[in-house]
């Protein structure tokens, strides 16, 4: 079923925190929602399809708005752990509670091509193919981009999850080559320990990895009624 999964740190491998949002941390920008406003755009006008105007739609829910725990629930199994853990980045006394109503930051594009690409490609492409879905969710400053578009370093992602008081962003698409819907989640976190045997760092949402295939996958069927996101399919 679907779930999070955080992966345990290789022994003998070069230990490296993330970097990558501090380019937007508030004192190196005068105005962090303009960034996040500004980058956002930038990426949806280069994912547009061909002749297609691109709508970008912005909504913060909070308060009454902000979703129940219950509906939430399905969403953070096997994360609360490493998101309490001690020295993983987020600030103690800021974190929600896994009985607490959930605001959210949701950012919608249409007339886009969605995140095309193979989502189990787990390396960066040598040929230099294109692979949205790749590049947004398994690679830090790394880009499929051309020199043409108005993003190329891999940076602007790093937006949404530096939005976020636990750092985790969900990516829902619906692509346009194929029409599949994937959702998949990435939480960005400093290494961190839950328990005695080894560090952690970065955990995805999606379809548990195999020994076969060790990646997280996404999930390929989302049950959609009454324009509220349900549960992710279990297979």
């Amino acid at each position: 079923m679907a779930q999070w999964e955080f992966k345990p740190l290789i022994p003998g491998y070069t230990n490296r925190n993330p970097i990558h949002g501090e380019f937007f941390a508030a004192d190196a920008i005068s105005d962090p929602g303009m960034a996040l406003v500004r980058e956002g755009i930038q990426n949806s006008l280069d994912a547009r399809r061909d002749g297609e105007p691109v709508l970008v739609r912005i909504l913060f829910s909070d308060g009454e708005n902000a979703a129940k725990p219950q509906d939430v629930d399905p969403y953070f199994a096997g994360a609360w752990d490493h998101l309490h853990a001690a020295d993983n980045g987020l600030h103690p006394d800021d974190l929600p509670q896994p009985d607490a109503t959930c605001p959210f930051f949701l950012f919608e594009d249409f007339g886009t091509t969605g995140l095309e690409g193979d989502p189990a490609q787990a390396f960066h492409s040598r040929s230099g193919a294109k692979n949205h879905f790749y590049y947004f969710f398994r690679a830090e400053g790394q880009s499929d981009k051309d020199a043409t578009d108005r993003g190329r370093w891999g940076v602007g992602k790093q937006v949404f999850p530096r939005s976020s008081r636990i750092s985790t962003v969900f990516g829902l698409t619906v692509r346009n080559s194929d029409g599949q819907r994937l959702l998949m989640g990435k939480s960005v976190l400093l290494q961190h320990y839950v328990d005695e045997s080894c560090p952690y760092q970065d955990g995805y949402f999606g379809k548990s990895s195999t020994p076969e295939n060790p990646l997280v996958m996404p999930c390929c069927e989302i049950c959609v009624a009454d324009g509220k996101l349900k549960r992710p399919d279990p297979g």
